[in-house]
């Protein structure tokens, strides 16, 4: 490799950081002017202004708003993904709907904390481009909590032609809208009637009594016990 190249490469690799770092601190921005401002308030020229940077360094980076929303979005698919993949609390289930609620309190305790993913996911206002993106990952995510649910139970046939854990999911965050337009933040008790309407969709495919292959035939009575029980839907 030549000198030339080499020195290239080096100016090529701080180029790339570079970018990286405006386009983090440009989003790092856009989230603070969120948290304080309503999505149709935000502009490119608001945001070069709190970045300390030119409005044309905004735009070579996100030409529109929704395209700094989209970014935004794609941020919060990541943390859903990421608040899913921590371990369940296992002697905390003792019904398949357990797990949903263990999964509903995280994302509840995630919405609460951030008012701009409120706003881009259960706000009125939220482009039509954003939502459709958001079904997608539902979808997504409504496979991989189904996969949870198979870890510990035996499911009985589902439909294929669509997601009931995704509509759940869809189910859950409709309640929790009306809580944040209602009350700019989801209530307990809007948490928790979101949380059963869910529980109350699923119930229409799982039955009361679902058999985790793992427990003992000592412990099988007890387990239906537990499940004829705890059911409320």
């Amino acid at each position: 490799m030549t000198e030339a190249v080499s020195k290239q490469r080096k100016v090529s690799r701080k180029t790339q950081a570079r970018s990286l770092e405006r386009r983090s601190t440009i989003l790092t921005v856009a989230r603070e002017l969120l948290e304080e401002n309503a999505i149709n308030e935000l502009s490119l020229y608001q945001v070069a202004e709190k970045a300390g940077m030119p409005p044309s360094s905004v735009y070579h980076f996100f030409p529109k708003v929704d395209a700094i929303l989209e970014a935004l979005l794609e941020d919060i698919f990541s943390d859903f993904e990421v608040i899913l993949d921590q371990p369940l609390d296992e002697s905390a289930i003792h019904h398949w709907t357990d797990i949903m609620r263990q999964l509903q309190v995280r994302y509840v305790s995630y919405y609460r904390q951030h008012k701009y993913v409120r706003d881009l996911i259960l706000g009125q206002y939220t482009p039509g481009s954003l939502l459709h993106a958001d079904y997608q990952h539902d979808d997504v995510l409504g496979c991989r909590i189904r996969k949870c649910h198979e870890a510990y139970y035996q499911l009985p046939p589902l439909p294929a032609g669509f997601n009931i854990f995704a509509i759940a999911l869809q189910i859950a965050d409709k309640v929790y809208s009306i809580s944040h337009q209602e009350h700019g933040n989801i209530t307990d008790v809007m948490a928790r009637e979101g949380g059963n309407a869910a529980l109350a969709y699923l119930g229409e495919y799982l039955p009361r009594l679902l058999i985790n292959p793992d427990i003992r035939e000592d412990r099988l009575l007890t387990h239906r016990s537990i499940n004829n029980t705890t059911w409320s839907a």
